[in-house]
């Protein structure tokens, strides 16, 4: 079986913050390969550096040694609008938060990633609304956010960050701000963006439920990579039953 191509891949990376020229050092080299097409986890404790990562991995954040390469590219060599162009056309995010304008409608949410694209103006709504399918929100089309449930709130963020057709999706703790149930909702979306639309995903979580659904768990302690392993048959059970939908 021929190996997936991986889509990112770090050696030796390492970030530190500089506050009159003293380094905090966040990130001590951390080193591994995600292959198209995975569904991996960063769990670890607060302070750790998971989130760091995350924003390094998703263009929010520049390294400051090591190596980064997103699809075969060396991040670390392109200038600042060709980072603001791959993190735009490369990368979508789900954050705990929603970050959803309040008084504004799904559909109008789902579009702002197109905002200050290429993408001609006949073809976002078209875009938008085959995200919304996907996360199965037609219905409340034209409600405004704020008009919607917790759970509700998480899919149109999914549906945003899936309208530019992203290579990778990113979900800082998806389900923080949600119950169980909503949680649930919300991860089995993300599984079945994963199991049936192929899409690569990186979860950061501090949950072990909500880390169950990845395929592939990488923890960090003090900014070292510390684990990395596949997951139990815990992922097998979730994937069944999302595929038998």
């Amino acid at each position: 079986m021929a190996t997936k191509p991986a889509v990112i891949r770090v050696e030796g990376l390492k970030k530190a913050y500089f506050n009159d020229g003293i380094p905090t050092h966040v990130l001590h080299g951390i080193n591994f390969e995600i292959p198209k097409g995975e569904f991996v986890a960063i769990m670890g404790p607060s302070g750790s550096g998971k989130s760091t990562l995350m924003q390094i991995l998703g263009f929010l954040d520049t390294l400051t040694g090591g190596k980064y390469l997103f699809e075969g590219r060396d991040v670390s060599k392109m200038t600042d609008d060709e980072l603001a162009a791959m993190r735009g056309e490369k990368v979508g995010f789900i954050f705990q938060s929603f970050n959803l304008l309040p008084k504004t409608s799904v559909i109008e949410n789902v579009k702002l990633p197109l905002l200050y694209s290429d993408v001609p103006l006949r073809e976002r709504d078209k875009l938008a609304m085959e995200a919304i399918d996907i996360v199965g929100l037609r219905h409340r089309v034209n409600n405004l956010s704020n008009q919607l449930s917790g759970g509700e709130r998480q899919r149109v963020a999914i549906a945003r960050a899936l309208v530019r057709k992203p290579s990778v999706i990113f979900a800082d703790e998806p389900t923080g701000n949600l119950d169980s149930k909503n949680g649930q909702a919300v991860m089995d979306t993300l599984l079945e963006l994963n199991l049936k639309k192929g899409h690569t995903i990186i979860l950061v979580t501090h949950e072990t439920d909500t880390a169950a659904y990845a395929e592939r768990i990488i923890t960090l302690r003090d900014g070292l990579l510390v684990g990395d392993r596949n997951t139990d048959g815990e992922r097998h059970k979730l994937g069944e039953r999302e595929l038998k939908k």
